[in-house]
């Protein structure tokens, strides 16, 4: 998610706590045998979708820092390509977790701000090249390393920021263009070497991780107890509304006293409406569509490692994984809201599974053409796959709208 006007996530829970906790119809503690179905669904989608996601997701970013800080304490002279290389291969493996979460924004992502903290674009390349021709801000970030992360623009930071250092013309950076002088056109003139722009990088890793930490903690209770350390002496946020409750706690908790959901039902739309829909409606709308229509074409995710289709692929996957109720999966469980919405809303879950299916195919075809998205925004591929993302979302809108109270 960038620019932060672009989409404005609904906390379905926020809205809809408010509504329903005064005349919660689950007060003596039964369910219904429909609701028992979701229940279930639930209690699967926590643990093996978003815990198992963002755990990995931690510790890919756990590695590409090591990676990072163990470039700049080398220093650039020392450098081999095969440690740039596993820099490279680490960044892919962390992108493609982070992109596989984005059907989960709800939640701490966007709470803490997190997602346009970590994953903003386009990369504001000619105000990095002020910030890193600044002797003394390097000098400050080569000692303190995030806690300087201050004096580098918030564009630059995440993500997009590392991707532009380890990559170019989808290319893993060579080591020959880290020791000479930085050659990007913005850079023209500024004097900065692939030495600062590595500190500068390892800075950013240290943040972005610590992010991924509080990801994983914020939902997680089991986290293990050095990511929790790490959030909290960076003094960051993690838990619902100030309670102590995690927000996956609070999920596996609705209907009971003090979480935010006060029906089953109130969760499986938050999960189809407020974290499916919405990335599939931010894909075809904004990742995709700026570019395609001309609104903005400057608005490209990931330009330098020309890996933006595979980016989309894998937020589409991120709803695959939601519905089907595991990391990974490329079936359906058998307690999983898919499952759940074929026993129970047969024609509209056939109909979902089919758009899901044509939206993957359309991503495939794009990467498969041989050409990136920066390349050629407006390939037919692209139109293609903007048409069925759109007619996802649309079967997205209609699957939350048949869970009923």
């Amino acid at each position: 998610m960038k620019k932060v006007s672009v989409i404005v996530f609904v906390s379905i829970a926020a809205l809809g706590a408010a509504v329903l906790g005064a005349c919660n119809p689950i007060e003596s503690g039964e369910i219904s045998a429909y609701e028992k179905e979701i229940k279930a669904a639930v209690e699967g989608y926590v643990p093996d979708v978003v815990y198992a996601t963002y755990g990995s997701l931690a510790q890919a970013g756990k590695d590409l820092y090591e990676d990072l800080d163990a470039m700049k304490s080398k220093g650039v002279n020392a450098l081999s390509q095969a440690d740039i290389d596993k820099a490279c291969a680490d960044f892919l493996a962390a992108r493609a977790l982070w992109e596989a979460s984005e059907a989960f924004l709800f939640g701490a992502a966007t709470d803490f701000s997190i997602d346009p903290h970590i994953d903003s674009w386009p990369l504001d390349a000619s105000r990095l090249a002020i910030n890193l021709s600044n002797k003394a801000a390097v000098e400050k970030l080569a000692e303190e390393g995030m806690d300087a992360i201050d004096l580098i623009g918030e564009s630059a930071l995440g993500f997009h920021g590392i991707e532009f250092i380890l990559f170019r013309d989808g290319k893993n950076r060579t080591l020959a263009s880290l020791k000479a002088e930085e050659t990007a056109t913005e850079f023209k003139g500024s004097g900065v070497t692939g030495e600062e722009e590595i500190i500068f990088a390892a800075a950013v890793a240290e943040d972005l991780m610590t992010a991924l930490y509080q990801l994983n903690v914020s939902w997680n209770p089991a986290a293990p107890q050095e990511q929790k350390d790490a959030v909290e002496a960076a003094e960051r946020n993690c838990t619902v509304n100030g309670t102590d409750r995690t927000y996956g706690e609070n999920m596996l908790g609705a209907t009971a006293a003090g979480s935010t959901y006060a029906t089953w039902q109130q969760v499986a739309q938050t999960i189809i409406d407020a974290g499916c829909a919405n990335i599939a409606n931010e894909v075809f709308s904004s990742k995709m569509g700026m570019a395609f229509s001309g609104e903005d074409p400057s608005y490209i995710e990931s330009p330098y490692s020309k890996k933006s289709f595979v980016d989309f692929k894998d937020n589409i996957l991120s709803i695959q994984y939601s519905l089907y109720g595991a990391k990974g999966a490329s079936e359906a469980k058998n307690n999983s809201l898919m499952s759940f919405l074929k026993k129970n809303h047969k024609e509209d879950a056939a109909v979902l599974e089919s758009k899901l299916a044509a939206a993957l195919n359309a991503l495939d075809a794009c990467i498969g053409s041989g050409k990136a998205f920066v390349d050629d925004p407006k390939a037919k591929c692209v139109e293609t796959a903007i048409d069925a993302i759109s007619e996802l979302n649309d079967a997205l809108g209609k699957a939350a709208s048949d869970i009923k109270d």
